[in-house]
């Protein structure tokens, strides 16, 4: 005996898959308008472009989480820039604060940043001036990391007492990225072990989670400075060539999403092959009215004093 209700069901239900089918079709083939995004439409957000924004945003959507990769700085880019006025610290900052340091070094360490920061983000000077005295810096940072010993897991206690807080909305970023198994590099010219550290102490150092940074190097337990060549914020693109490997496994995700802070930043994803779309994200807060014009020449949209990752979820929800 025929059973037709049967039949009828599985007629509907063909029906309905088709029908779902087509739709995501018809979506996938409709374009994205800017305007459909509602936060990149808040004040504090600034594009140049807007038709190569939209252009690459397409790109990013079509492409879906199978061609997707994120590349992230770290500090005051996964990190806030500030709270409540007050600047957060920096990888290298909640390393200082460790009791086990010799005498002397928060105060040269800090005499190092008072002397090389405000050249860092001067927008009068040029990136190959900038970048001779990063090397300057680093160097004379690294000889200050030997000759003492060091248990690493005061790091976590640190951490723990002085705080330091991820952007708003980086937990649900990173989790979103995780469940669709997109890749996170987070590349960054500060302090690895900090920097793991911090990602742990958040519940943020997920499996889908990479990290190139400065780590520091042990023999037995004293410190005796860095592991291999410095990174600093203005040789990421080097060290994303050298890093190939990396990017290499990743060979079909041509689709990235780069956030960061500096304009050194914006050079992190030149060890992606054949790259299809890389929209950059920068995060500027200091000196903001001097450095806008300068930032929007490196990123393609530019977040002023914005503490939360509001834009880059805002994309996600139509991309993954």
């Amino acid at each position: 005996m025929i059973d037709y209700s049967m039949i009828v069901f599985r007629y509907f239900l063909s029906m309905r898959e088709g029908f779902l089918t087509k739709m995501k079709e018809l979506a996938v083939g409709k374009p994205v308008k800017l305007d459909d995004i509602q936060v990149l439409l808040r004040d504090y957000v600034h594009i140049g472009n807007k038709a190569r924004v939209e252009e690459m945003i397409n790109r990013l959507v079509v492409g879906g989480r199978e061609k997707l990769q994120m590349i992230s700085d770290f500090d005051r880019t996964i990190t806030k820039q500030h709270v409540n006025g007050k600047p957060t610290m920096s990888s290298f900052c909640i390393f200082s604060q460790c009791t086990q340091l010799p005498s002397g070094y928060k105060e040269r360490d800090a005499e190092l940043c008072r002397h090389y920061r405000p050249i860092e983000i001067d927008p009068n000077i040029s990136r190959e001036e900038k970048s001779k005295h990063m090397v300057a810096w680093y160097q004379q940072a690294e000889k200050l990391l030997r000759g003492f010993e060091f248990r690493i897991e005061e790091l976590e206690e640190v951490i723990k007492k002085e705080g330091t807080e991820l952007r708003d909305g980086t937990n649900k970023m990173l989790q979103a990225l995780q469940t669709s198994e997109v890749p996170v590099l987070v590349f960054s010219a500060g302090l690895g072990d900090t920097v793991s550290a911090v990602m742990r102490y958040h519940s943020a150092l997920l499996p889908n989670v990479h990290i190139i940074s400065n780590y520091l190097r042990f023999n037995g337990l004293q410190v005796n400075g860095f592991q291999g060549e410095i990174i600093h914020s203005f040789n990421k693109n080097e060290h994303a060539i050298e890093k190939s490997d990396y990017f290499q496994v990743l060979g079909s995700r041509s689709n990235v999403i780069l956030l960061g802070d500096e304009i050194g930043d914006a050079g992190m994803a030149a060890g992606v092959h054949d790259a299809d779309a890389v929209l950059k994200i920068g995060f500027l807060y200091e000196r903001a009215e001097d450095r806008l014009g300068e930032f929007l020449e490196h990123f393609d949209i530019v977040l002023v004093d914005d503490q939360t990752m509001d834009v880059v979820n805002g994309l996600l929800d139509f991309i993954l």
